[in-house]
């Protein structure tokens, strides 16, 4: 995978602004155009497989063919020796996923604004005839003017014929935004699926949450969106509207045929804007990235903070100095100390006592006549490397103890940041982890002492689907992630000769402009049927994790071979009759040389029951045929 700094057929990668499951986006620049543009590569695991490839190509083309407000634009589609990549707008601004994080549930205005412009770009696809698929909060993300933008159609299914790339992919999408029919695995879901992710989207912009545990196991998320009676969002939001409520929970039904028939009908179930001007989903100068994410307050605290911390420094090198340390209201008088504690106080607006009168020889002096010098003794003892004296046992106003007044020899010592832990689980056990990166081991394993914050965590096993996900460690807690691995999906390339058709698992299969059927498939038995014009030619494919298999049926292909009969006991049977699909070829022994394909080939002879069977004739097969005939019953 590229990395940032490297330049990509013309286009400079600037940084990594999101990860797949079919690869990784760049911001990059457009070196001839000096323009921002967001690349979106595909991954080298994935690069191999022809169906992964397919469907990344189909992704650039159903995005191409979305131009509209709300759906990222797509500029190109490029294949170089280095990457199969597309070049695709680049928006600013965060996530939606980013702006729930730092906001929690929105405001029923913003909300409301949200959901219509997701629905508004959502119809607008399936007019196209684009399903998105993979709809949730961090495929969403805000651009400057406060406007829904959405992005990542990497499962998108296109509405035609020759395009049913992702039928047969297990389970697709983000398990807690599923539907009820893919979780079920049911491969024909059409804009009611999307519909339902829509719904869940909007129950999580009005309550903050989604409406079951999302921490729970995929099985358990899986169930209750299947099963589970979902609680109203007035239940977490009693500020929700009862006809947006509605509205939500009608998406959210079990059934496709329960929800809206399409987005436009939703949008016209939803209230209408009070007024023209609307709140957005973000003001312009609402922050856009997590480092700008502080109130105006928090910046003044900030500013505050930082001249107390300057102050201190200052007034601890003067000090240790052994000088007078200078303040607003000037320098500290003689005999005394000024602390950094006294200079805080005084910019920070306390008031300050006045000195009491006569306290020292240049306050009991007129005002024509300028106090006496006199050496510092401080000054002469730090010189030798005798500590200052200690200030008279009289005047203690304004002096600080000699912890406070004596340099610290040692830095001060801060305690050492909390850590965390993380449990790492997988089904099945003994895939190799890693941490943004880095191999940590292998599952089940504890992860100790990481530091607070978010990690990416790469599950992979030879003979499964490697599986990405986030993990967030806090401070001195642990977090558990178990996760199921799917088993590594088998790649079958089909064809015929002459051209016919490809049915798998009784599904017909549609072959790409090479004539081939490209598909994956779970590991495990298939029943593959090839047709054409010259035969038929069926059999049952068990395929391991991982493997690809090949398959061409030349139907013009001739096979020689033989056929023979015997009797129940053994003895060969002579000049019984043979026929194949119903015309006589000849009598036992019988050479024969047949065409690859089905054939119905019946032995008969006078006396004995005939025998009759379907022989799938290929290369390689065992010959000769051997037929018993049992003696008729008289």
């Amino acid at each position: 995978m590229p990395d940032p700094g490297d330049i990509l057929d013309g286009y400079r990668l600037e940084a990594v602004i999101g990860r797949g499951g079919m690869g990784t986006v760049y911001r990059a620049t457009d070196q001839a155009l000096e323009k921002t543009v967001a690349l979106k590569v595909i991954a080298p695991h994935l690069a191999d497989d022809d169906t992964f490839v397919r469907r990344f190509r189909e992704e650039a083309k159903a995005l191409a063919r979305l131009d509209a407000d709300g759906i990222v634009d797509v500029y190109t589609l490029r294949e170089t020796g280095e990457a199969l990549f597309f070049v695709m707008e680049h928006v600013e601004g965060p996530s939606l996923e980013t702006m729930l994080r730092r906001r929690g549930r929105l405001e029923p205005p913003q909300a409301l604004s949200l959901l219509r412009q997701v629905l508004t770009a959502v119809g607008h696809a399936h007019a196209s005839g684009v399903l998105h698929r993979d709809l949730k909060p961090s495929n969403i993300l805000i651009d400057t003017d406060g406007q829904a933008v959405i992005t990542d159609f990497g499962l998108a299914k296109i509405l035609a014929s020759d395009a049913d790339l992702t039928a047969t992919h297990d389970q697709l999408g983000t398990v807690a935004y599923m539907s009820p029919e893919q979780v079920k695995g049911l491969q024909n879901v059409d804009a009611a699926s999307d519909l339902f992710t829509v719904g869940l989207v909007a129950y999580e912009v009005l309550t903050g949450r989604l409406p079951f545990d999302r921490s729970e196991s995929d099985f358990v998320v899986q169930r209750a969106i299947v099963d589970a009676s979902f609680p109203p969002p007035s239940t977490y939001a009693p500020a929700v509207p009862p006809a947006v409520e509605q509205v939500v929970l009608d998406l959210l039904s079990k059934g496709p045929a329960a929800r809206p028939p399409d987005a436009q009908a939703t949008l016209a179930r939803l209230p209408a804007p009070q007024t023209a001007d609307e709140e957005p989903l973000l003001t312009p100068d609402a922050p856009a990235s997590p480092d700008a994410a502080f109130t105006s307050w928090q910046w003044a605290g900030l500013a505050v903070g930082t001249l107390l911390v300057l102050m201190g420094t200052y007034a601890g090198v003067r000090a240790t100095l052994g000088l007078p340390v200078l303040s607003a209201a000037g320098p500290a008088p003689p005999g005394t100390t000024r602390t950094a504690a006294d200079d805080a106080g005084r910019f920070s607006g306390e008031a300050e006592e006045p000195p009491a009168e006569a306290s020292s020889p240049a306050a009991a002096s007129s005002d024509d006549e300028a106090p006496s010098e006199e050496p510092d003794p401080s000054a002469d003892a730090l010189s030798e490397g005798e500590p200052p004296p200690p200030a008279p046992s009289g005047d203690t106003s304004g002096a600080t103890s000699p912890e406070a007044s004596a340099p610290n020899d040692e830095p001060s010592s801060s305690p050492e940041p909390a850590t965390g832990t993380v449990t790492i689980r997988s089904d099945p056990d003994g895939a190799t982890a890693r941490l943004d990166g880095q191999t940590v081991g292998r599952t089940p394993l504890t992860v100790n002492d990481l530091a607070p914050g978010t990690y990416r965590l790469l599950l992979d096993r030879d003979d499964h689907r490697a599986q990405e996900t986030t993990v967030s460690v806090a401070g001195n807690d642990t977090a558990v992630v178990s996760s199921t691995l799917l088993p590594r999906p088998a790649v079958v390339r089909l064809g015929a000769r002459p051209d016919g058709e490809v049915r798998i698992d009784g599904a017909p299969r549609s072959p790409g402009a090479d004539g081939l059927v490209v598909d994956s498939l779970s590991p495990g038995p298939h029943q593959v049927t090839v047709t054409s014009s010259l035969g038929r030619w069926a059999m049952e494919v068990t395929l391991d994790p991982g493997e690809t298999y090949e398959r061409t049926v030349d139907f013009t292909e001739r096979v020689e071979s033989a056929v023979t009969a015997r009797a129940p006991d053994g003895p060969p049977l002579p000049n019984a009759t043979v026929t194949v699909d119903g015309d006589t070829v000849g009598y036992t022994p019988q050479r024969l040389t047949l065409r690859v394909g089905e054939r119905v080939i019946r032995v008969a002879k006078e006396g004995r029951a005939p025998a009759e069977r379907t022989v799938r004739i290929e290369p390689g097969m065992d010959t000769p045929l051997v037929f018993e005939l049992a003696p008729r019953p008289e």
